[in-house]
């Protein structure tokens, strides 16, 4: 479950790493302009993937951290549950909450540094509505095609967060929720089978997981 959203999720954040070596942006920036917030979350990014200080228990809580920031966790949350988001009871939306986090970071922990080799180019911004905005970029490959990436990103109280990653046109957040729906039918229509997988399934990696690799970095960005 989730193996194909999360992989491709992971890949292309870990670009947006990479790429974010070659920056030092101003915070106030960060917070006012969307295309300056992506690449400031990268900064953060590379500096988790590149500390030799921290072990595999502090680059995981650092990476969660740099996930936070970057992503509206709650909004994508609410989002890939769908209709069962008014059909949760308030304790389920709290659990579904932290377990997604849980295991995007999890699998975040288990992939730190493989993906390698993915250089990313930034090519602009639109702005679709005052606090909606999309960021276009593209994620060359080695010995593989450019994949265009487009960044949906809305602006709240605490500034710009990433609500939906586009590969190629298709919509992850969309390909999630399709996901949740068919396991929560499959469970009887219940969101408590949902949660029960996602559990398993973050305990089965937590405890399986070995130390996270150090990411060999180059910087390559425009």
């Amino acid at each position: 479950m989730l193996k194909q959203f999360t992989g491709r999720l992971t890949s292309l954040f870990i670009g947006v790493a990479i790429t974010g070596a070659a920056y030092s942006l101003p915070a106030q920036a960060a917070e006012t302009d969307p295309e300056v917030f992506l690449r400031s979350l990268a900064s953060e990014a590379i500096t988790v993937l590149s500390d030799d200080r921290l072990d595999q228990a502090g680059r995981t809580d650092a990476f969660r951290q740099v996930l936070r920031r970057g992503f509206d966790i709650p909004a994508v949350s609410r989002f890939v549950l769908g209709r069962y988001w008014r059909q949760a009871s308030s304790v389920e939306k709290t659990q579904f909450i932290q377990l997604f986090e849980d295991y995007m970071v999890t699998v975040y922990g288990r992939r730190l540094g493989q993906d390698s080799g993915k250089f990313l180019t930034i090519s602009g911004q639109r702005m679709v509505g005052l606090n909606d905005a999309v960021v276009h970029s593209n994620i060359k490959r080695q010995n593989r095609p450019a994949v265009a990436v487009d960044w949906r990103l809305k602006q709240g109280k605490h500034g710009w967060r990433v609500v939906d990653i586009m590969a190629e046109g298709v919509s992850l957040a969309l390909a999630q929720r399709s996901e949740f729906t068919s396991v929560i039918r499959a469970s009887g229509g219940k969101v408590a089978g949902l949660l029960s997988k996602l559990r398993k399934k973050t305990q089965s990696l937590a405890f399986n997981r070995g130390a996270l690799p150090k990411t060999n970095v180059v910087a390559s960005a425009q």
